[in-house]
């Protein structure tokens, strides 16, 4: 398999927990693609931190990167909230998100009374939440956006829960409306935009996505063209690979991609 570029998934690849504490191998992965001078973008969906602190956090923890080789759903969501003329936000999602937001110049509510529900990753989500976000949709008419379209996430205790995609979902179908709702993570289309432009190689065939998402990033990227490398150190395991198509290449640490692809 020639490869001439990498998209590489963040939580479950590269980091281990919210300290962006590295996976074995991650570090020694990334600083050989930078060495050889090989393309490479980190397409994350991780929404709790901004790009900024991200990048702070990975630089502590030995990972050598550079702004432009991170990508979040914060990179496109205020741009494209603006554009679409949303002023006043109920916000699910951790208080980091809540001042992002804030500092960018949308109003962040916690009533029904707003423009949109954005749905993040919420580790407080509650009962009260539920029903502002319920009641801004059903009785206000706002619009539903989602800042990824995750079906399953994994904390850093190793146990799961319904993804940011999965919660957004229960909202459309609960409120009957935004059934199409937009989302600003990976397969989202303006973050595909912002993804694809950043990397120099556009051949896709010659593109290689690594991840331990299934079923968001393996299957989503794999209909573009993209070479899909499952890594097992994540949410899901090759038992689950039985209910997807199938993927190029599976390896249980990065480096061992080093020794399955022909790098160019």
């Amino acid at each position: 398999m020639q490869i001439k570029a990498f998209l590489i998934d963040l939580d479950g690849v590269l980091t281990k927990d919210e300290n962006f504490s590295p996976i074995d191998g991650a570090v020694e992965f990334i600083s050989y693609l930078n060495k050889k001078g090989i393309p490479f973008v980190i397409a994350t969906s991780n929404s709790r931190f901004s790009p900024e602190e991200i990048i702070s956090r990975m630089k502590k923890n030995g990972f050598d990167i550079s702004p432009d080789q991170i990508i979040t759903p914060l990179v496109v969501a205020p741009e494209v909230l603006k554009k679409e003329k949303i002023k006043k936000i109920f916000v699910i999602g951790s208080q980091n998100l809540k001042k992002f937001l804030k500092d960018k110049g949308f109003d962040i509510l916690e009533s029904p009374e707003v423009d949109g529900v954005l749905v993040g990753l919420d580790k407080e989500f509650n009962f009260r939440k539920m029903k502002i976000g319920t009641t801004a949709l059903k009785i206000y008419e706002a619009k539903l956006y989602a800042l990824n379209k995750n079906i399953i996430s994994k904390d850093d205790d190793g146990l799961l829960f319904p993804g940011v995609g999965t919660v957004a979902k229960m909202f459309s179908i609960a409120c009957q409306c935004n059934q199409d709702f937009k989302h600003f993570g990976k397969m989202g289309e303006d973050y595909n935009r912002v993804l694809f432009d950043r990397l120099s190689v556009k051949e896709k065939e010659n593109i290689a996505i690594i991840s331990d998402d299934i079923f968001v990033d393996l299957e989503g990227y794999k209909k573009y063209g993209l070479k899909t490398i499952f890594v097992t150190t994540g949410k899901y395991t090759e038992k689950d690979l039985e209910k997807s198509s199938k993927v190029d290449i599976v390896v249980h640490n990065l480096m061992e991609i080093l020794e399955k692809v022909k790098l160019e």
